[in-house]
């Protein structure tokens, strides 16, 4: 009797929007104290800088818009940041993991003074200043 082997089944990827921001900070900080500052926005942070000298981090993931808001307000404020990236952006994921990002449709500058015209629209990279 001949036994037949199952073709492996493939994962599918999936497709979607979720938060790409990229926020500079207004004073180097030790790799600690950034990991600290970033905790409240729940994602995971990809720390840029030489050494244990900070200068700015990528945040990527889910996260409430309303949310975003209110942690990106407050950093801006208090002086913890200097300039912030932000948006809603789209990317495709394998099934193994791998993410390939889009580009992004437009850009849109936004002065401090303005923070709610950040309204996190799908595809749009909001510049605040």
């Amino acid at each position: 009797m001949e036994t037949r082997s199952q073709p492996a089944r493939q994962e599918r990827g999936h497709r979607g929007h979720e938060l790409d921001a990229q926020l500079n900070f207004a004073q180097p900080m030790s790799r600690a104290l950034a990991l600290e500052a970033l905790r409240p926005w729940g994602t995971e942070a990809e720390l840029y800088g030489q050494g244990d000298e900070i200068r700015a981090a990528r945040l990527t993931g889910a996260l409430d818009p309303a949310r975003v808001t209110e942690l990106l307000r407050a950093g801006l404020e208090g002086g913890l940041y200097r300039s912030a990236e932000l948006g809603r952006r789209g990317f495709l994921r394998s099934g193994t993991g791998l993410t390939e990002w889009m580009p992004w449709r437009r850009n849109v500058v936004v002065p401090r003074t303005e923070l709610e015209r950040v309204e996190l629209k799908e595809g749009l990279r909001y510049l605040v200043e």
